[in-house]
Order: C-alpha cells, then structure tokens, then sequence
C-alpha cells in the first residue's frame, strides 16, 4: 500500500506532552531555554529515511525530502514534500502548524490532501533541526536546515565531496567529489556496492535549473557504469541535499563544496553507518584518531554490528593522500585490520567510506577543537537525535529526539521523546552519569534507558557537538548531539 493512502487512513494525533518533559524518573525536572514560535523562521530543507510497516512487517525502506515554510507564529505556510518506497518520486503540497517549546523541543505537521505528516522536533538552533516521524506505522529520523534564499534560483557551481546512499536490488554507498560546471557534472568516486569496492569516474552528469527556483529545488543524474537520477535540494552555495528517484532505490546523500587545502590533518571524530547482509543499516561506529606524516595515531572507537558491540577498541594505521581531497588510510588493531577511503571537504570536514566486503557504511568525520577534553567539556543543554532499531528475534525500530542535559562534573539529564514502531511516547525524562577521557571519548549511563555499562558513547568534535552511539548488545542505535545557544 502506498505511504499517502496510509497516511490518508491512519495519521496519528501525536500527544502535546511532545517535548514538554515530565517528572517520569527526575522529580521536579523543569525544561528550560530560550526558544519559542519565533526561534521557528523561513525556508527549512528537510530529509529524512525510514520504515514503512504497512507494507511488510520487516518494513519497507523509504527516504523523503523537501523544502517547507514556517511564519514564525505556528503556521507553515508552504510545504513541498518529495518521497519515494523505490517506485519513483511522488510529490504532495500542504500547509500545516507547530508548538515550539522554551527547549526548543515541539511538534510540526504537515497536512496535504493525501492526509497529515507529524513530526516530534527539537531545534538545535534557529538553523538546525532534529525530527523523528510520529505517523503509525511509520519509524524515520531526519534533519532540517535553513536554507540561504538568495542562493535557490541557479545551479550550484564549483567542486563539491559529496556522500550518497542508497538501498536497491544492493545496498550502494559512494563518495568522492562532483564538479559542477554551467549545469554539466564530471566527477571521481569511491564504491562500496555489496562488500564489492571500485573506483569509477563520473563521466558524465548534469544539475538542472531549479524547476521551482523559490524552494531550490531541481532535478540531476551522473553516470559511471550506470546512471543516478535524483532529485536535490539547495541549503545555500556549499550544501545541496539529494533524492534519488531511480525505480528500484532509495537513498539521500549530501553535497558540501570543497575549501581550502583540504587535507587529512589533525585529530577527528567520525560517525559512519550502514547495512549489513543481515540487516539494513545494522552495522554503527563513532570514533577518533589523529593523521600526520602519513602516521594514523592514538585511534579509538565503538562499534556495534548485527547486534554484537565492540567498547573502545584502539587502533593505529597510516594514510596515503592525493592533492584532490582523497585519502586511503588502514587501521590496525590487535585482531585485524580495517581500510577506509575519505575525501575531504575542506581541512577540518570530510566524508568516510568503509572498504569492506560484510558490509556497506558511509558516514563523515569533523576536526576535534581540542586536544584535551574533560567533564566540563560536555557543559549545557544539547539537542539529541538517536535512529536504529532494537534486536530481540526480529529488528524493531527505535527513534529518539529530544534534549541531553550534562552538568559538567559527571551528572545528566536526557528528556526525550521516542518513537517505537511507530508508537509514541513523549517527555520520557530520565536522570545518569558521564565521563569523559581526555582524547574527547565520553561515556554515559542513563537510567531505564541503558542496558549495560557501555550504555551511550559520545566522540566529542568540540564542546558544542558529538557523534553519539549506544553501544549496548542487541541494539543498532547512533545518531548526534548539537549544543543550543
């Protein structure tokens, strides 16, 4: 059955306790921030990738985006949203509303002819915004950006890393860099398709004028051995978004233009994800290293795959770089080895792609701002996105938005919201504890939540933001924390 049709007969009234918090484990927890209707402003580009459980109860993979506009009062005023199960690309126009929090925690829909979409929020910023979906039977996680108006009416030009995933006939994930010249696309590339890693030229491609070019929104393809068509989105001149609309695929990918030398250089935090042969996006990772003089030094990271976690696992390596952003680098732990490929987006930002033939993970990685971290490095009030699924016989997926509150000496607070095949809860709020270790790795227990002492991992970029994994056994569950001003 087709996702509208769904929506037209089973949309959910998400409960207004969305985001509002609640003394569920913390007496007295009390939300706080600064933000209200009016944090909520302008043109926002969204993507998103889920399950649809109407179909099958395994879930069916589907992936939108789209462009809308928030008035600032509670009312969105223009939506266009895009979406594709691997049948094409179908497209609704709606109106909706919004409740804002003082967290900045709330409550958007979206509502069209074909019935009503309904997402619980958590605003990182006036800019940034983390979304689950709250429609039965539907699980998704996603992303909203503002968008720079004055960038929306012509092609993007220049040399963009780009990271593009998609789920077919095979799991496909690629990087590499796309040039954009006057419409036309040329490009290289890195391929992991099903465990098989190859290395073709774009040799061909376009970026269309925006067919609406108040939204930024047009239509491209490129060609290797095959051709991807898409559908991309403008967030301003160095961020495009994507859709394919291929038949028989689905997947989203991501843009950023290239700046500066951009070389491997420093110490990074990374966050890849993917599939595996026995589950679509069952494998997760988050972890840290330093590269210089060709020497990967004092690596680190978390992984879980299928269900089965790996804690801090150390690891050294080396990397070979070219002068166009691409670098291959080999980690060496004490039971093996893993070989990666990265192209920079600029010195401080790059894109990840694991060579590996059990699996296909794809993800990116961020220069830490600091070379000694702490307690007081996670200090404040964080916007908190979590996707996955549990594992207990059969995968049930599992989404999470809401607020991570550290108080800078080993104490937390995490209000949430959660979305578990599609049933809802709102303004979960439990209490924990963290520790940081001074290469940015932090550790964090939460009660009711956690299921063993691993529990939540944050590699920290800086104090403002960190990949976020939970490395619990039977779980395949990652996502990110963003500071709110």
């Amino acid at each position: 059955m087709r996702r509208a049709l769904v929506l037209a007969i089973l949309s959910v009234v998400v409960s207004l306790t969305i985001g509002c918090g609640s003394d569920n484990g913390v007496p007295g927890f009390i939300p706080k921030g600064n933000f209200s209707l009016a944090s909520l402003s302008g043109q926002y580009v969204y993507t998103v990738s889920g399950l649809d459980f109407s179909i099958s109860s395994g879930g069916v993979p589907y992936r939108q985006a789209g462009v809308f506009t928030a008035d600032g009062n509670g009312n969105i005023t223009t939506s266009t949203d895009d979406f594709t199960e691997g049948s094409g690309i179908s497209t609704t126009s709606s109106t909706g509303s919004y409740k804002i929090n003082v967290d900045g925690t709330g409550v958007l829909n979206l509502n069209s002819a074909l019935g009503s979409l309904t997402f619980a929020i958590t605003m990182a910023s006036n800019s940034k915004v983390y979304l689950i979906e709250g429609d039965s039977p539907l699980n998704a996680a996603g992303l909203a950006e503002k968008q720079d108006t004055s960038a929306l009416s012509a092609a993007p030009t220049g040399t963009y890393a780009f990271l593009f995933h998609t789920i077919g006939g095979t799991s496909v994930g690629r990087i590499g860099v796309l040039t954009s010249n006057n419409g036309s696309l040329s490009g290289l590339q890195d391929i992991n398709n099903s465990g098989s890693f190859s290395s073709p030229s774009i040799t061909a491609g376009v970026l269309n004028t925006p067919s609406d070019p108040t939204i930024g929104r047009g239509t491209g393809s490129f060609t290797d051995n095959t051709t991807t068509h898409f559908n991309y989105y403008i967030v301003n001149a160095n961020n495009i978004r994507f859709l394919t609309s291929d038949l028989g695929a689905v997947g989203i990918g991501r843009a950023e233009k290239q700046s500066g030398t951009p070389a491997l250089s420093g110490s990074y935090a990374f966050g890849t994800s993917g599939d595996t042969a026995s589950f679509l996006g069952g494998v997760n990772t988050v972890g840290r290293f330093t590269a210089g003089n060709a020497a990967i030094t004092g690596g680190a990271l978390d992984t879980v795959q299928d269900g089965n976690n790996a804690a801090n696992a150390q690891f050294t390596g080396s990397f070979i770089q070219n002068g166009n952003g691409r670098a291959t680098a080999t980690f060496n732990f004490s039971g093996g080895t893993a070989n990666e490929v990265i192209w920079m987006v600029s010195p401080s930002r790059g894109f990840m792609l694991v060579n590996d033939p059990n699996t296909v993970e794809d993800g990116t990685l961020d220069l830490q701002q600091s070379t000694s971290f702490s307690a007081t490095s996670l200090n404040g009030q964080y916007a908190f996105l979590n996707s996955g699924f549990t594992i207990n016989g059969a995968a049930f997926p599992l989404d999470r938005v809401g607020t991570f509150i550290p108080d800078g000496s080993g104490k937390l607070n995490l209000n949430e919201t959660v979305n578990s095949s599609g049933n809802v809860t709102g303004g979960q709020v439990f209490s924990g504890t963290f520790q940081v270790s001074g290469n940015g790795r932090a550790m964090a227990t939460i009660n009711q939540v956690s299921l063993t002492n691993n529990d939540f991992v944050f590699y920290l970029i800086s104090g403002t933001d960190a990949y976020v994994l939970q490395n619990d056994a039977g779980v395949q569950i990652s996502g990110a924390i963003s500071k709110q001003p």
